[in-house]
C-alpha cells in the first residue's frame, strides 16, 4: 500500500516540472517597431537590427539611436480539471484561472552605424527574447493538478468520500532573458545593390523559482497535514495491519515540501546575412538568421522534485529557430511611404528539449512553422514631425492537441498595432514615441488524460497490482487506467502593452 500512496506524490512532485513553451522573439528592437512594425526594409540607424544591408544607403558618417521601452503583460491561463473542485478556494468549482505578471519598467537598445562611401558597419544591443519576471502568485493548473488528483485518489481507492478537500502553497516565479550585441560589416556594390554580414551573441539566462508547501487534506472536518491524512487511509485500506503511527512515518517524505531554485544559461552564436536592393521609389530587402544551437546548462541550487530536467549541470536544448524576413518600402509620395514585411521562423528546424521523453525532440509536436505578416504607413506631417502607424499578425503551427505548449510558457496567434511619431528636434537629433499593443487569440488545450495523471498512475501501480488485487477486493478495477484518466483543459490567453521613447543622433 505504501507504493499506492507514492504514486499521489510522484504526481504531486510532476507538478514542478517546468515545460518551455517554444522559442518567442521579441523583434521590438527600436520604438521606430512600436509605431510601425514593417522595418524589415527600413534604411535607418534602425536597420543594424531590422536591415543591415540597408545602412549601406544612408547618409556618410555616425548614426545613434538609443531608446527605453516599458512593457506591461498579463497571462491568464483557465484550466478546467474535475479534481480542482476539492480545493478549499475553489468553492466546489472544477475549474480555476490563475494569473501571471510581468512589468518591465525600464529596456533599452542600443543602435550604432557608421558608413563610408561604399563602406559600412552596424552594431545592435537589446533583449530579443523574454525580457521579463513573471510571477504566479497562486502557481498554476500543471501545478495544483496533481495535489488535487491526491483526494480523487484517496476516494476513488476508499471507494468512499474520505477526503473532501486539500489545500497547499503554490508559487512560481521565471524570469527569461536573451541578452544579444549583434555587429555587421556591408559593402554598398553599386547604387541598387548592397549586402551586409554579421554575427549575434546570445547571452541566454533562465530562472525558476518555485515551491510546493504545506500540502493539507481536509478529513473529517479538518484541515490536517496530508502525511497525517495519507497515513490514516493506509492504515484503513490495509484493513489495519498497517497501524496509523507507522503508517504516517512511511508517506510523510512522499508529500513533503518541494522546491526548485534553478538557473539555466548559455552563451551561443547566430550568424546574420543582410542584403538590400534599392531602385526609384522602391526598396527591397532580406534578412536570414541562420539557426543557433542553444544548450541551457543547469545551475541548480535546490532540486527536490525528482525532476531530471532541472539536475544541476544537466544540459537541455533550447535552439533559436532560423528565420527569414522580407521587406519592401514604396514611397507614394515624398512625404508619404507604404511598408510591407513577411518573417518566416523554421520552429520544426530547432531542436527543444522535451521532458516526456528526455530527448531534444519536441518540435516533432510542431504543426507547421511560425510566420509574421507586417504592414505600416509614414506620414511627413511637416519636416519636423513625422506620423506613423502600422500592425502585424503572427500565426503558430501549435496543432489540435499543442503538446509543444504548457501553461508555464506559451504565446498565441496574435494580432497588434502600433503608432506613434518621430519629431526632428534639430537636423541632427530626433525623437521617436511610440506604443505597441498585442491582441492575443484564445487557444484551448484540450486533454483526455489532463497533465498525464491517470497514465502515471496506472503505469506506476501496474508492478504491484499483483501483491494487492487480493487482500484489497476491487483494486484492480478501481486502478484501471480508464478509471484514473480524469479529462481537462486548459485555455490560454495573453494581454501585452508596450509603450517607448527614443533619440537618434546623427555626427
Amino acid at each position: 500500500m505504501k507504493r499506492v500512496i507514492a504514486i499521489a506524490a510522484c504526481v504531486c512532485a510532476a507538478a514542478m516540472t517546468a515545460q518551455a513553451g517554444g522559442y518567442v522573439t521579441n523583434t521590438n528592437q527600436n520604438v521606430a517597431f512600436l509605431r510601425n512594425p514593417a522595418q524589415n526594409a527600413v534604411i535607418g540607424v534602425q536597420g543594424a537590427y531590422f536591415n543591415p544591408a540597408g545602412i549601406g544607403f544612408m547618409d556618410d558618417g555616425w548614426h545613434l539611436a538609443f531608446d527605453v521601452q516599458t512593457a506591461l503583460q498579463r497571462r491568464y491561463t483557465t484550466s478546467t480539471y474535475e479534481p480542482l473542485k476539492y480545493g478549499v478556494d475553489n468553492e466546489g468549482r472544477g475549474y480555476k484561472k490563475y494569473t501571471g505578471k510581468s512589468f518591465v519598467p525600464a529596456l533599452p537598445h542600443l543602435s550604432l552605424a557608421f558608413k563610408h562611401d561604399n563602406l559600412f558597419a552596424s552594431f545592435h544591443f537589446g533583449v530579443v527574447s523574454g525580457g521579463g519576471k513573471a510571477k504566479y502568485d497562486q502557481g498554476l493548473g500543471s501545478f495544483e493538478a496533481p495535489v488535487a488528483m491526491i483526494p480523487a485518489l484517496i476516494n476513488n481507492l476508499a471507494g468512499s468520500q474520505m477526503v473532501t478537500g486539500y489545500d497547499a502553497d503554490i508559487n512560481l516565479t521565471g524570469e527569461q532573458y536573451n541578452f544579444a550585441g549583434q555587429l555587421n560589416i556591408g559593402y554598398r556594390i553599386d547604387s541598387h545593390w548592397s549586402v551586409s554580414v554579421g554575427a549575434r551573441l546570445n547571452y541566454i539566462s533562465n530562472y525558476y523559482v518555485g515551491s510546493l508547501q504545506n500540502i493539507k487534506l481536509q478529513y473529517a472536518g479538518q484541515m490536517l497535514p496530508a502525511a497525517n491524512v495519507l497515513g490514516a487511509a493506509v492504515s484503513v485500506m490495509s484493513g489495519g495491519l498497517i497501524p496509523t503511527e507507522t503508517a504516517v512515518g512511511m508517506v510523510g517524505g512522499l508529500v513533503s515540501d518541494k522546491n526548485l531554485d534553478s538557473h539555466q544559461k548559455d552563451i551561443a552564436w547566430t550568424p546574420v546575412l543582410s542584403v538590400n536592393y534599392k531602385t526609384g521609389k522602391f526598396n527591397f530587402s532580406a534578412r536570414y538568421e541562420f539557426n543557433t544551437k542553444v544548450r541551457l546548462k543547469n545551475d541548480t541550487k535546490a532540486n527536490t522534485t525528482g525532476i531530471s530536467q532541472f539536475d544541476d549541470g544537466k544540459e537541455v536544448a533550447a535552439d533559436i529557430p532560423g528565420n527569414i524576413n522580407l521587406g519592401a518600402e514604396y514611397s507614394i509620395k515624398p512625404n508619404f511611404r507604404i511598408s510591407l514585411g513577411a518573417n518566416y521562423y523554421f520552429d520544426k528546424q530547432s531542436k527543444q528539449y522535451n521532458s516526456e521523453t528526455d530527448l531534444n525532440d519536441k518540435q516533432n509536436y510542431l504543426k507547421h512553422n511560425s510566420f509574421e505578416i507586417l504592414g505600416g504607413l509614414e506620414y511627413d506631417l511637416s519636416k519636423v514631425v513625422t506620423l506613423s502607424i502600422g500592425a502585424n499578425s503572427s500565426t503558430f503551427g501549435f496543432g489540435n492537441d499543442a503538446k509543444y505548449i504548457s501553461d508555464l510558457s506559451y504565446t498565441t496567434s496574435s494580432i497588434s498595432g502600433g503608432m506613434g511619431a518621430r519629431i526632428n528636434a534639430t537636423p541632427k537629433i530626433a525623437i521617436d514615441l511610440g506604443i505597441y499593443k498585442t491582441f492575443f487569440m484564445h487557444f484551448t488545450k484540450e486533454q483526455a488524460d489532463y497533465g498525464g495523471n491517470g497514465a502515471l498512475i496506472a503505469a506506476k501501480l501496474a508492478p504491484v497490482l499483483g501483491q494487492l488485487a487480493h487482500s484489497v477486493p476491487g483494486l484492480a478495477e478501481k486502478l484501471d487506467i480508464k478509471n484514473l484518466q480524469i479529462p481537462g483543459q486548459d485555455d490560454f490567453y495573453r494581454t501585452s502593452i508596450v509603450a517607448g521613447i527614443g533619440l537618434t543622433f546623427k555626427f
